[in-house]
C-alpha cells in the first residue's frame, strides 16, 4: 500500500515537473530540468546575454575608454635633377632614384616603411614608443603592456596607424592614433624623420651603385682595350711591319711609276728602233734599263701577292692586320662610350635628390576622434542582440523536433 502511494506521488511530481517545460522528460531525477528553468529561461537569457553585456560595455565607452587623438599629414616623394626628355636610349633616365621606373613606387616604399619594424625599433630608441602607448592614463585595455615583446610592439603599432598612398599622383596620407594631442603629433614627426632618413639612405647608395657600375664598365672596357693594343704591337714586332695597308698602298704606287717610266721607255725604244737605230749603244742601254724595270716590277707584285720577306704572304698579314685592328677600334669605342656613361653617371648623382616632401604639416588635435563610442556601443549591442535572437531560434527549432 505504502509502495503504491509513493510510486504515484513520483508520478505526480514528474507529472508537475513536465507541465509547461518541454525538455523535462529527458531528464527523470529534475536536475536538467531545474538547471535550465533557472537560467535558460527567455528573460533570464536575455538579460545574461544581451542586457547586461551591453550595459558593460556602456560603462567602459561612457566612463573607461581612453580618449584617441588624430594627427595627419600628407606627403609626396619627389626628385629633382630628372630629365624628362631622356626616354628612348634607356629604360628611363628619368626613373626613380630609389628602385623602380615610377616615382609612385617610391611612395609605396615610404607608406611600406611607415608601418615596418625597423621603424618601430628607430622610433621606440629615440622617442621611447612603447612608453607612450604604455602610459598607465590610458585604460586597461587599450594600453599596451609595459612588458610586451617587440613583435607585441609592432602589432600594436600597425593598429595605431594608417597609409593610404593616390595611385595616380603617389600621394602619401600618413594618420597616427594616440592618446593625447601631443604624442600624436611626436610619434607622427618622428615617423616622418626616419622615412626621410630611410630615402636618403637608398638614394644615396642607388646613387653610389650607379657611379660604380659606371666604374666596373670603364675598367673592364679599358682591359680589353689595352689587350687589343697589346696583340696588335706584338703583331707589328713580330712581322717588322707597322702597316700592311699602308704598305701595300705605298708597293702598288711604286708599280705604277715603274709601269710608267717602262711604258714611256718602250715608247722610246720603238721610236729608235723605227728610225734604223737598233744597233746603237742607246737603244742597247734602252733595253737593259726596260729588262731592269720588268724585274723590279715583278719584284713588288711578287712581294703584294707572292711570298714577302719574312716568309708570311702579305694578303695574310693583311687579314691579320685588318682583324687586330678592328678589334683595337671596337674596343677603343667601348673604352670610349663607358668614359662618357661614368662622366654621365658622375653628373646625373651629383644632381639628382630624392626626398620627402609634405604639403599639409600635421597640426595639433584638439578633439578625439576615437573610439567612436555611441556607435561602437550600439554595434555591440546589436550584434549580442542578433546573436541571442539566433540562438533562441535554433534552441526552440531544437525542442520542438524533440517533442
Amino acid at each position: 500500500m505504502s509502495l503504491e502511494i509513493e510510486h504515484s506521488g513520483k508520478a505526480l511530481d514528474l507529472e508537475r515537473r513536465n507541465d509547461g517545460d518541454p525538455v523535462a522528460f529527458i531528464d527523470d531525477d529534475g536536475a536538467l530540468r531545474t538547471w535550465y528553468a533557472r537560467y535558460f529561461k527567455k528573460r533570464t537569457s536575455f538579460f545574461l546575454a544581451v542586457v547586461l553585456p551591453s550595459l558593460l560595455c556602456a560603462i567602459y565607452y561612457g566612463f573607461i575608454a581612453s580618449s584617441q587623438y588624430v594627427a595627419e599629414t600628407r606627403m609626396i616623394v619627389r626628385t629633382i635633377g630628372v630629365s624628362e626628355r631622356v626616354s628612348t636610349s634607356e629604360a628611363r633616365e628619368g626613373r626613380a632614384m630609389i628602385g623602380g621606373d615610377s616615382l609612385t613606387q617610391d611612395s609605396y616604399i615610404v607608406a611600406n616603411f611607415l608601418e615596418s619594424p625597423d621603424l618601430v625599433r628607430t622610433l621606440d630608441a629615440t622617442i621611447g614608443l612603447k612608453q607612450l602607448f604604455s602610459k598607465k592614463d590610458i585604460d586597461f585595455l587599450s594600453r599596451l603592456s609595459s612588458n610586451a615583446s617587440f613583435e607585441e610592439l609592432h602589432r600594436y603599432w600597425q593598429r595605431q596607424v594608417d597609409t593610404y598612398v593616390d595611385g595616380p599622383s603617389g600621394i602619401i596620407v600618413f594618420t597616427i592614433r594616440a592618446f593625447s594631442p601631443e604624442d600624436s603629433v611626436v610619434m607622427l614627426n618622428a615617423a616622418l624623420a626616419a622615412a626621410d632618413e630611410m630615402i636618403d639612405r637608398i638614394s644615396e647608395k642607388a646613387k653610389n651603385d650607379l657611379v660604380a657600375r659606371a666604374e666596373r664598365d670603364v675598367k673592364a672596357t679599358q682591359a680589353d682595350y689595352q689587350q687589343a693594343l697589346n696583340e696588335l704591337q706584338a703583331y707589328q714586332n713580330e712581322t717588322g711591319i707597322l702597316d700592311p695597308v699602308s704598305m701595300a698602298k705605298l708597293g702598288l704606287t711604286v708599280i705604277a711609276k715603274l709601269t710608267q717610266e717602262k711604258l714611256a721607255m718602250d715608247i722610246e725604244l720603238e721610236s729608235l728602233k723605227a728610225a734604223n737605230a737598233g744597233d746603237s749603244a742607246r737603244v742597247r742601254q734602252m733595253e737593259r734599263t726596260i729588262a731592269a724595270l720588268d724585274g723590279e716590277i715583278a719584284l713588288r707584285r711578287n712581294s703584294l701577292a707572292g711570298q714577302a720577306a719574312s716568309g708570311i704572304q702579305l694578303s695574310d698579314q693583311l687579314t691579320e692586320f685588318s682583324r687586330l685592328e678592328t678589334r683595337r677600334v671596337v674596343s677603343q669605342a667601348i673604352y670610349e662610350a663607358a668614359i662618357r656613361n661614368l662622366d654621365t653617371a658622375k653628373a646625373t648623382a651629383l644632381r639628382r635628390t630624392t626626398y620627402v616632401s609634405v604639403f599639409s604639416n600635421a597640426q595639433l588635435p584638439e578633439e578625439s576622434r576615437y573610439p567612436e563610442r555611441l556607435s561602437a556601443w550600439l554595434i555591440f549591442a546589436v550584434g549580442l542582440l542578433t546573436l541571442w535572437v539566433t540562438a533562441t531560434l535554433i534552441w526552440l527549432s531544437i525542442q520542438d523536433h524533440r517533442t
